[in-house]
């Protein structure tokens, strides 16, 4: 859903674009597993519980991306919030993170 690994804009900005494939892979992996924790947390504030029951049925990312983007008005807000978020603390750890 969030697609970090070929968002060429949010690695270079933290400063993992020109990493070897091995160690972005594993950021990557990482910030995506993270970003979609914060996102379910988020999308429970804002979604009515049967909206969350029907959410949670979907197994097909695609349906899933669709669901979200006519049932929760901000969604991409949210997303581009979460991004931002993640993107601020790597760059506040980031001796930390990238090494």
């Amino acid at each position: 859903m969030f697609d970090i690994a070929n968002n060429t804009e949010f690695l270079t900005a933290i400063g993992i674009n020109d990493a070897p494939e091995e160690t972005k892979a594993k950021l990557t992996s990482g910030i995506e597993a993270l970003a979609e924790k914060r996102l379910i947390a988020k999308l429970s504030e804002v979604m009515a519980d049967a909206q969350a029951e029907e959410f949670g049925k979907i197994t097909d990312q695609k349906q899933a991306y669709d669901y979200l983007i006519t049932t929760v008005p901000n969604f991409q807000e949210l997303v581009t919030e979460i991004l931002a978020e993640i993107k601020d603390e790597i760059l506040t750890h980031q001796a930390a993170v990238v090494g």
